[in-house]
């Protein structure tokens, strides 16, 4: 069954620390992370990173040193070895959330805000389009949150990012059941959201239709003493 991991970010991380645990990351992610301008995005990348390495050390026993990442030609990371731990992250305002499976997987958080709901005729389908429309004005804000993040969990989960068009495809609600539809053929999957945060949405995206019902939320002072216990 898959697992979901979350943790609410605080910017109370001292620059000391910050620096020891950037050392214990291969020095090409540490470049990537001393490369953003934020400090918000450096700390949710370093964070999202040690999340993911607690994890596999909790489950495989490996140490910091011998966990290896590559990538698939979309970017999409994974674990080399055991190649049965498939994860996917994603992070936005100050949640980070990790999911893992024996299986590909993809998650997506989004934080809810103002937006131009006109560009959802840019990156919607026309199904999904109509749909969102129809929704009182009240409520379509939150609905296109509702798309957005499981759009954006689907194609985390099949692991092609954006070169796969977000149009190709429909999710639509059936009973309360988001369901995908495509006149291409496309892989299966199902869909669970969860109630994080009332300002936030969370979508998973699965091979099968076992999701977790509950999500282990961690403190970033717990995560830091797991890691460096563990490392």
């Amino acid at each position: 069954m898959p697992q979901i991991i979350a943790l609410e970010l605080d910017n109370k991380l001292n620059s000391d620390t910050f620096r020891i645990l950037l050392e214990h990351l291969p020095v090409e992610k540490q470049a990537k992370i001393n490369r953003f301008r934020q400090y918000e995005d450096a700390l949710r990348t370093l964070f999202g990173e040690l999340l993911v390495r607690v994890s596999i050390m909790d489950m495989h026993g490996l140490t910091n040193d011998n966990i290896q990442f590559h990538t698939n030609r979309y970017g999409k990371p994974f674990l080399v070895h055991p190649d049965t731990f498939h994860f996917n992250i994603s992070h936005s305002g100050h949640w980070i959330v990790l999911a893992i499976d024996s299986s590909p997987v993809g998650i997506d958080i989004e934080k809810i805000q103002p937006i131009d709901l006109s560009i959802a005729e840019r990156f919607f389908s026309k199904n999904e389009h109509a749909d969102l429309i129809k929704k009182p004005p009240n409520a379509q804000l939150s609905y296109f949150y509702d798309l957005w993040s499981l759009k954006e969990s689907y194609i985390k989960y099949i692991g092609k990012g954006l070169s796969q068009d977000l149009k190709s495809f429909s999710i639509r609600c059936d009973n309360g059941i988001f369901k995908l539809t495509s006149q291409e053929e496309m892989p299966r999957c199902f869909f669970t959201q969860y109630d994080i945060d009332p300002d936030y949405k969370l979508s998973l995206c699965t091979l099968y239709k076992n999701s977790p019902s509950t999500i282990l939320i961690k403190s970033c002072d717990e995560l830091i003493k797991e890691f460096l216990a563990k490392k």
